[in-house]
């Protein structure tokens, strides 16, 4: 069965003619039918629990405006994925930004001949609410506007290693600086300009596997699958693990059949009807003929660098950064 990673070249989807090495080749229809049957809402705060293969998501609430499109362009060739807006997980402060997880190959290109970061990115919070037909680069459209990224963070061996084989460091962020200047406002007035107080960013975990005793494996993937451009989608169903590649273990969501564009879009457990719950992995990678979607385990005690490079994210001066992007070359697994 062929892998597919679950990033869009939209350029290439619009007859640009720029070959795209990583367009995602699954099904044309992204799941069930019935987006549109009406579903009485349930209670605010709600734990939600139904299994869901790839839906619309219904429920308004946090998710659905701390989480965005992220338009990129590689070689000037525009691509899609999906972030999310991330709280400090020591309850401390992010210096002067805000720092966006997705995934690393919605930031970083890699070549064995030398790769490259995204040259120029727009983040795009609640872009369900577009008033354009489908994703561009017009913030006017969107409710909220777009911030553009400062840089990107990853780490080095996703620059090191070929696709399969660096599933395990598919993660990644984008910083955003608090910043009036990187806001370009969206049709919605009196929104604020820095990132951090326009939505409000959810909580990550970065020890999973050590704390499941504290939650239930009920997990819930979201994200912008190109294919239902520009509707918010998600699945949900019981987490799993499969080994995609012998060495790694990834996370499983075995049901799910969200496809190209929502890649980095956040997997949440506990989550609820008022779009709140903790982030512990991200859209990766799945199989273009069958069901299933992959993400990272973020998890520091099963060797995971997400949290170091978070730190790496917060910490470096913006000064520091050339060419769009930090590439982490001392994050050693525990």
């Amino acid at each position: 069965t062929k892998w597919s990673d679950f990033i869009v070249n939209i350029g290439e989807r619009e007859n640009v003619p720029t070959p795209s090495p990583t367009a995602v080749e699954g099904p044309e229809d992204g799941g069930d039918d019935d987006d549109d049957v009406y579903k009485a809402p349930p209670a605010p705060g709600t734990p939600l629990l139904e299994e869901v293969r790839d839906e619309n998501w219904p429920y308004e609430g946090v998710v659905k405006t701390t989480t965005g499109r992220i338009l990129f362009f590689i070689n000037s060739s525009p691509y899609v994925c999906t972030g999310t807006v991330l709280k400090p997980p020591d309850g401390g402060t992010t210096n002067g930004r805000a720092i966006i997880l997705t995934a690393a190959h919605c930031a970083y290109q890699y070549s064995p001949y030398g790769g490259k970061f995204a040259e120029h990115a727009l983040f795009i919070p609640d872009q369900d609410e577009t008033r354009g037909s489908r994703t561009n680069d017009i913030c006017g459209d969107d409710p909220m506007g777009c911030w553009v990224p400062a840089f990107a963070v990853v780490d080095r061996r996703w620059t090191e290693i070929g696709f399969p084989n660096s599933v395990p460091y598919d993660y990644a962020y984008y910083v955003i600086e608090n910043d009036a200047a990187v806001h370009e406002k969206g049709y919605l007035a009196d929104i604020p300009d820095i990132l951090d107080e326009a939505v409000e960013p959810l909580p990550v975990n970065f020890h999973f596997n050590e704390d499941i005793s504290n939650y239930n494996f009920f997990t819930h993937g979201l994200g912008y699958s190109f294919n239902k451009d520009p509707n918010f989608r998600f699945c949900s169903t019981d987490l799993s693990t499969k080994f995609g590649i012998q060495t790694y273990e990834n996370l499983w969501l075995d049901i799910c059949d969200m496809t190209g564009g929502s890649s980095g879009g956040p997997w949440m457990v506990d989550m609820d009807s008022n779009g709140r719950g903790t982030v512990v992995s991200v859209n990766s990678w799945g199989y273009s003929s069958s069901s299933g979607m992959a993400g990272p385990n973020l998890s520091t005690d099963k060797g995971s660098l997400a949290e170091c490079l978070y730190e790496r994210a917060r910490d470096t001066p913006f000064d520091d950064v050339d060419n769009g992007g930090l590439i982490v070359p001392d994050c050693d697994p525990q």
